[in-house]
């Protein structure tokens, strides 16, 4: 994990990455076949994870308002949990691959089912159109597709934790590799 990363690096990273995620997520044959990842709902949750700091809030807001705009919203829910998924993902981050990997795993089954289970009221209370669908039908619905949800998330926070090592990756310089440095933060080496 590179926190040292500029904010042009960043935004290298954060802005390709959510629009294909939004693209990923509009396609029609990937949708009818399988259920897709929400990449707009993981993408604030690990980069929340991986830096530890505001990138999680930033974009969590970005990728809410692409989810509620490709919904027919301007601003909506979406965003305020984004926002919400950001932050929470920003302060439970912590450094070392056995806290992010456990960490991860926790956070991305409790906020999918949350996400599934927030959202799934939402609809009820705040529905789209004329016709209103009885809370508890949306409810069982939304746990029907839980485990392929779950399973489908899972394995697309594997492909953004690919995605985001390898667009972090940290190149050691000659010297540090020479003389052993390693990643010292705001601090002199003791060698």
């Amino acid at each position: 994990m590179n926190l040292d990363a500029t904010i042009w690096r960043r935004l290298a990273v954060y802005l390709p990455g959510l629009f294909v995620a939004a693209f990923v997520q509009t396609l029609p044959n990937l949708s009818s076949a399988l259920i897709s990842p929400d990449l707009l709902f993981l993408f604030p949750l690990l980069a929340g994870l991986w830096t530890g700091g505001y990138d999680g809030f930033v974009t969590g807001m970005v990728a809410g308002f692409l989810r509620d705009y490709m919904a027919g919203r301007g601003y909506g829910m979406g965003m305020l949990a984004g926002m919400f998924i950001g932050l929470i993902a920003g302060l439970v981050a912590s450094e070392g691959w056995q806290q992010y990997a456990l960490r991860g795993s926790i956070l991305v089954v409790v906020t999918t089912w949350l996400d599934e289970m927030i959202m799934s009221f939402l609809t009820w209370l705040l529905p789209m159109g004329d016709f209103r669908t009885p809370l508890g039908l949306i409810w069982k619905i939304a746990l029907s597709r839980s485990p392929a949800k779950l399973l489908s998330n899972i394995i697309g926070a594997l492909v953004l934790t690919g995605y985001m090592s390898i667009a972090f990756y940290r190149r050691k310089s000659k010297r540090e590799k020479d003389d052993g440095i390693g990643d010292v933060r705001g601090g002199e080496s003791l060698a």
